[in-house]
């Protein structure tokens, strides 16, 4: 299993034995966000730190829209090129990047702004992005269309199925989180129940957003398995393989760094 998506300075902080616990669980490759400028060497040594254990680990790198005002949006298309240059692992994405209408609505045009020239970076370095979505997905979708040849995952989707269909066919996946096991994810789950599994990718938030059986916990890329069962489950599945479809699917977006 490969989880797409997690945040691994803030886990190994609290949980430093995670990375032995997910590879004893199968999941086998992470891909950790960087979300400022000021944690982006945290999130390089934490994957340093995971990959010296073992597990295959890709490094995204981006600003995340909640920090919009405590960047130089004007500066970062440069700072975050030069990260991406100097980086000791492989950076396989830009992200966390994204649009958030409800975390201080006020400063979305900052954040759309923000979100152009880190487009414009993936674009040039023909790298994927990782999108942070909240009530945006339109939004999202309007400034996809000034890059065509974009690709990446929607993360945490909030959106409807005519929103996610409209991403998918854009060349997006959409990350399947914890948020499936909970009991009252009923339009969630009608949603992943009819899309495209070829469009779907499994993700932690690690340490962030535990499901059903962890609430009040640390969240962990061990889990992973948890959700993948409810989306068996869901799809009429067996796990093997959906686990096996999900894993090609990250590979095609993401790259090698997945393998194994």
């Amino acid at each position: 299993m490969i989880d797409t998506h997690c945040h691994l300075d803030a886990l190994l902080a609290r949980c430093p034995a995670a990375p032995a616990r997910w590879l004893a669980a199968g999941v086998h490759a992470v891909i950790t966000m960087g979300t400022h400028p000021d944690q982006w060497s945290a999130a390089e040594a934490a994957a340093q730190s995971a990959h010296a254990v073992g597990s295959r680990v890709g490094l995204a790198l981006g600003v995340h829209p909640w920090w919009v005002e405590q960047v130089a949006a004007a500066e970062i298309p440069t700072r975050l090129t030069a990260a991406i240059a100097a980086a000791s692992l492989p950076v396989v994405a830009i992200g966390e990047i994204g649009l958030d209408a409800v975390h201080a609505p006020a400063t979305l045009p900052a954040q759309q702004a923000l979100l152009a020239g880190q487009l414009a970076v993936a674009e040039a370095l023909r790298l994927p992005v990782v999108l942070h979505e909240r009530k945006t997905a339109d939004l999202l979708s309007v400034a996809l269309r000034r890059h065509p040849g974009l690709t990446g995952v929607v993360h945490g989707f909030t959106g409807s199925r005519q929103q996610a269909e409209r991403l998918i066919e854009a060349g997006f996946c959409l990350g399947v989180g914890a948020a499936l096991t909970h009991p009252r994810a009923n339009r969630l789950r009608s949603m992943l129940a009819a899309l495209p599994v070829e469009a779907l990718l499994l993700e932690s938030d690690a340490p962030f957003q535990p499901g059903a059986a962890h609430l009040g916990a640390v969240n962990e890329p061990a889990f992973l398995p948890e959700t993948l069962r409810a989306l068996a489950a869901l799809r009429g599945l067996a796990p093997d393989s959906l686990a096996a479809t999900l894993d090609a699917n990250a590979r095609r977006v993401f790259g090698p760094v997945c393998a194994g």
